[in-house]
């Protein structure tokens, strides 16, 4: 184990790709996010609420979380996004759950992703946190 410095510290690393078994021949990859694909995957999963007295909240809203994840972690041999911020809703409704949950599993193991965590997103969220604009699209 070693210390690491600033430099080696704002090195681009390298994500630990894993290719997918889907059964019946297909398989895909899936990537290790970098923290700002999870910051703005988690933002996705946040709906702003504002109440009767003009101050906003957030709640939490995993409707299409697997897909979300999906579109933020299927990616090439090399680390490229296969798909677009949009086609999270189109692959909701295309892929089946069984599919689904083999890409999802190794999306969750690879970027460390637990229940415990999306329960914290509202936790976590505050009032109107800086910089945040949760929006129906996997990516901004």
């Amino acid at each position: 184990m070693a210390f690491l410095n600033r430099q080696q510290l704002l090195a681009k690393e390298d994500l630990e790709i894993r290719k997918v078994d889907l059964g019946k021949g297909d398989f895909v990859y899936v990537k290790q996010m970098t923290a700002r694909e999870r910051d703005t995957l988690e933002q996705t999963l946040l709906t702003k609420v504002v109440g009767k007295d003009g101050e906003a909240t957030y709640e939490q809203n995993l409707k299409d979380f697997r897909s979300k994840l999906a579109v933020n972690t299927v990616c090439d041999e090399k680390g490229n996004l296969l798909l677009k911020p949009g086609d999270f809703e189109t692959l909701a409704n295309s892929i089946s759950a069984a599919r689904m949950e083999r890409i999802i599993n190794v999306a969750q193991e690879l970027n460390k992703i637990t229940d415990e965590d999306k329960d914290a997103l509202v936790k976590n969220s505050g009032n109107d946190p800086a910089g945040a604009s949760p929006s129906d699209s996997a990516k901004n």
